[in-house]
């Protein structure tokens, strides 16, 4: 490849996990002397991230618009700005090999996809999560079908992600494939189990702290409720995000002192050395990546069945599966996990073997090689060879 344009879609949220696999995958190819252009929202502070991609050979461009943030996203639904987006596109796009799209939800990318197809290049669509919650309209569904159907690829981190989108976007995705996303643990990550869950149980909740997706609430409800008060727990919320001043508000009216907001963090291994198991009552996911993570670190999980969760999480054998996002389901399952604190070393361990038959130990090298075969078919026997983890669906 000669060079490649990557376009985040994100438009609300400096950086997050659906941030990290097209990042990753731009650092490598301009690494690898490839022209790698990056169009990202501007915002009013660099973002530390981005700033790194700039010093590895990528060249960012900034989209910014001169009005604040609330009466942008005023303008955007009474005057919608396509002539903007499709220039952009045009401009930047030219001369490229491929085009990258990446959306943290499968819907959010449409004017850039849609500018990609009338600009006649070459591209493919990333969707890190999609959700039952945000069905689009048949006018936005129908652009997406003929859109992701004219992709080289579409691709989608899990298997539920995929088929959801299929029903949404009412097409079969013949270009459909699922691929993994990068993780920030080492692949041969052992931390130390924290001493024994039978005197006081650790769990650690690592997400952004966006209570609408990540179902913070559901989790603080639970621990307010009166078997939880007498229960020796102690519950991390490590992350940031736009709820957390409201999480803390909650926490006090509850009267719950056993609740620590730990804010953002880089170590992840360290965080499972103090810690006996992940608990995320998520209401929508592509595939957590804090779920990969926790499991690489050989910590069992307490999750919601949403998105891709049940194809890593097998429930009472490496982990404990609320069935719906809902204060009763999550206290079932987090008292099944109470139950079973003594066996949670054990689970732990299942969970570190299961995980690693799922993914590999470098997916940004995986999507790198995609994405190469997409560019060059010839590339494609060659990544046969290799057996590559992203598989036609």
């Amino acid at each position: 490849m000669r060079k490649v344009l990557f376009i985040s879609a994100n438009e609300w949220a400096k950086w997050g996990g659906s941030e990290v696999l097209w990042s990753a995958t731009a650092e490598g190819l301009a690494r690898r002397g490839v022209e790698v252009y990056v169009s990202v929202k501007g915002w009013d502070a660099p973002v530390k991230e981005i700033e790194h991609l700039r010093s590895v050979g990528c060249r960012i461009f900034l989209r910014r618009l001169p009005m604040p943030s609330f009466l942008v996203r005023l303008a955007r639904k009474v005057f919608p700005r396509p002539e903007y987006i499709l220039e952009h596109v045009r401009t930047l796009g030219a001369g490229a090999d491929l085009i990258v799209i990446s959306q943290g939800i499968n819907t959010e990318g449409v004017p850039w996809v849609e500018a990609a197809r009338q600009n006649g290049y070459k591209y493919a669509v990333i969707s890190q999560g999609a959700s039952e919650r945000f069905w689009p309209s048949d006018d936005v569904a129908e652009k997406l079908a003929a859109c992701f159907e004219s992709a080289s690829a579409a691709y989608f981190v899990s298997n539920a992600t995929l088929s959801l989108t299929r029903d949404q976007f009412g097409t079969a995705l013949l270009r459909g494939r699922v691929i993994r996303n990068p993780f920030n643990v080492r692949y041969d990550a052992r931390p130390a189990w924290p001493g024994e869950p039978l005197e006081e149980l650790s769990l650690a909740c690592i997400s952004r702290l966006d209570v609408g997706g990540k179902g913070h609430d559901l989790l603080v409800q639970v621990l307010g409720l009166p078997h939880w008060r007498n229960r020796k727990v102690k519950v991390s919320l490590i992350g940031d995000g736009p709820c957390e001043r409201g999480l803390r508000r909650f926490v006090e009216k509850l009267g719950l002192t056993n609740v620590e907001f730990v804010g953002q963090v880089t170590d992840i291994e360290d965080v499972w050395s103090r810690h006996h198991a992940l608990v995320l009552p998520s209401r929508h996911e592509g595939m957590s990546l804090a779920l990969v993570e926790a499991m690489l670190c050989g910590r069992p999980c307490i999750m919601t069945d949403v998105g891709g969760t049940r194809e890593l999480l097998r429930d009472g054998i490496n982990g404990f599966l609320a069935k719906a996002p809902t204060v009763e389901l999550l206290d079932e399952a987090m008292t099944r996990a109470w139950d079973n604190r003594g066996r949670l070393m054990e689970m732990g361990q299942i969970a570190a073997t299961d995980v690693r038959k799922w993914v590999s130990r470098d997916p940004t090298e995986e999507f790198i090689r995609e994405l190469t075969a997409l560019v060059d078919p010839s590339e494609q026997s060659r990544n046969r060879e290799t057996e590559p983890r992203a598989v036609l669906i």
